[in-house]
């Protein structure tokens, strides 16, 4: 039988970070900005961290989401293609 394996708080923000930070993040579709974020939902404390921290993260505290991505420049949320393992069209 397979164990639980444990890992402390900050553990699991470093892996969350990393995962955000080396994704592919798509041009926003009304500006063509590249300071585009990943929208996440929920308010836990490793949502908040990472929004504070991480520039690929938009957090809204409910859903549902006004779209999977979110434009810092022109505050326009919006959607794009992606397929799963690959991310989105760079």
């Amino acid at each position: 039988m397979a164990g639980y394996e444990t890992y402390d708080r900050q553990q699991v923000y470093k892996q969350a970070y990393d995962r955000f930070m080396n994704m592919a993040v798509p041009p926003c579709t009304k500006c063509g900005s590249t300071q585009t974020a990943s929208v996440q939902v929920g308010v836990v404390w490793v949502t908040i961290q990472l929004a504070a921290t991480c520039p690929k993260v938009k957090l809204i505290p409910n859903g549902p989401k006004p779209g999977n991505w979110f434009c810092k420049s022109c505050s326009h949320f919006f959607d794009v293609p992606a397929e799963p393992e690959k991310g989105v069209p760079a």
